[in-house]
């Protein structure tokens, strides 16, 4: 099978190299406008079934050609509107392709495409990752085993293993600028079969992740599909939240109390700058990660509903840690892993759907549990409780 990969960043690379580890006939194109992104790839990977190109997304008639050289197209490209864009423009004219995106911000932007994919005879998973992503697909199966799921909560972080060395304990775990983003949102969740908003960077709960003991929990704004598929089905209540070792949370809502995530401009010494971008940059010192030291990923998603004449609770959770021989990160794995393995299962359909379907609606059922098994291949244990 041969597998395209738009982008090589944090996660696109790691895609490719689980690809190359799991599938012995697969040959893959790693494309990317940026050079120094290439080159880490080929030395992640250090395969010569692989190929490295440099295009910009933004030539149509290049990137269709560059599909159209592959079976699958795997896309972990930034999500902005325009990027978007460019990418299902020129996707819409690889005949007969499949494909699987990284993640997504704005998704209606990707479901505005679905007609367009299906004149040009395409199938598109957008939406993987860790959350969203696996989350969704693992809310996705709970409405599929339940006779009536009534609720779902999801409970995701990236954090250090050990307390007391990188600043505020944390450290970066993915794209930065999201992440405050993520920090200056207020969440949107779905409760009592209505759209509410949460305030941001508020502490409401507390959960223990096992073996690592208390986290707070917070409400973040990552629903994305769910908060349309899931009321379709009757679900009267989805969140995301977000975890933190204690007293993070309390840090950064000073900091932003103090207007450090504003993104209003301000002169210094005549440069107009938003604080937030400082900010930003200021993190990324702070925040970046120290070798020998383990960093941990965390799912866990719980939902509650009807099941053959009674009211039940079942859940489904997820850990795992950085490879440090590997020098890939918890959150590199946990979002990379469900990407890869998705674009071999897509790889794989032969069932003639096209058009734009999302993940919890796809992988449920047997494919669910087919991404579970690949999952613990590679050292990502699902539990079920």
């Amino acid at each position: 099978m041969k597998y395209l990969i738009l982008g090589t960043g944090l996660q696109g690379r790691v895609v490719g190299y689980d690809i190359l580890k799991f599938e012995t006939d697969a040959e893959i194109i790693f494309a990317d406008i940026d050079k120094n992104n290439l080159e880490t790839a080929r030395k992640l990977v250090l395969d010569p079934r692989t190929t490295f190109v440099e295009f910009d997304i933004y030539d149509t008639k290049e990137t269709v050609a560059l599909m159209l050289k592959s079976d699958v197209i795997i896309v972990c490209l930034p999500h902005d509107g325009n990027t978007t864009d460019a990418v299902y423009k020129a996707l819409a004219g690889a005949e007969g392709r499949k494909a699987v995106f990284s993640d997504y911000w704005l998704w209606p932007r990707h479901h505005a495409h679905h007609e367009a994919l299906c004149r040009g005879k395409v199938l598109a998973v957008p939406g993987m990752g860790i959350a969203p992503g696996f989350a969704n697909v693992c809310v996705g199966q709970l409405a599929h085993e339940f006779d009536q799921l009534e609720e779902a909560t999801m409970y995701v972080c990236g954090l250090p293993v050990d307390k007391g060395v990188h600043a505020l304990d944390y450290m970066e775990a993915f794209n930065l600028e999201a992440m405050l983003d993520m920090y200056i949102t207020p969440a949107t969740v779905y409760e009592d079969g209505k759209v509410t908003k949460k305030p941001n960077l508020t502490v409401f709960d507390n959960l223990i992740i096992p073996g690592h003991g208390m986290a707070e929990v917070f409400w973040t704004d990552g629903l994305c599909t769910l908060e349309k598929n899931m009321k379709e089905k009757g679900v009267r209540k989805i969140a995301e939240c977000t975890l933190r070792w204690p007293g993070h949370i309390a840090k950064m809502r000073e900091l932003e109390a103090l207007g450090y995530f504003s993104t209003e401009e301000i002169d210094v010494n005549g440069v107009k700058v938003r604080p937030k971008d400082v900010s930003e940059k200021i993190f990324q010192k702070l925040w970046a990660k120290k070798s020998g030291f383990r960093d941990l990923t965390y799912l866990y998603v719980v939902g509650k509903g009807e099941l053959n004449g009674k009211f039940v609770e079942k859940s489904y959770e997820l850990k795992t840690y950085s490879d440090e021989e590997a020098g890939i990160t918890s959150m590199e794995m946990a979002t990379a892993y469900p990407i890869s393995v998705a674009a071999m299962m897509v790889a794989k359909d032969h069932t003639g759907r096209v058009g734009i379907i999302d993940p919890e609606l796809y992988f449920i059922g047997d494919k669910f549990h087919e991404m579970v098994a690949e999952l613990g291949k590679r050292g990502i244990a699902v539990y079920e409780k």
